[in-house]
């Protein structure tokens, strides 16, 4: 059976959240994703 660790599901996260993707104009899952929550909490805060 084929094991597979935290580490490397992490580690697949991490390098799929920091590629840059045309539909997002070449900028990264994370720096979407935070940019938005930042918004989030300037608005909530």
């Amino acid at each position: 059976p084929l094991s597979v660790t935290d580490a490397d599901l992490i580690d697949v996260c991490n390098r799929l959240n920091d590629t840059p993707r045309k539909c997002l104009g070449y900028r990264t899952p994370a720096e979407v994703f935070r940019k938005k929550l930042l918004a989030q909490m300037r608005y909530a805060g």
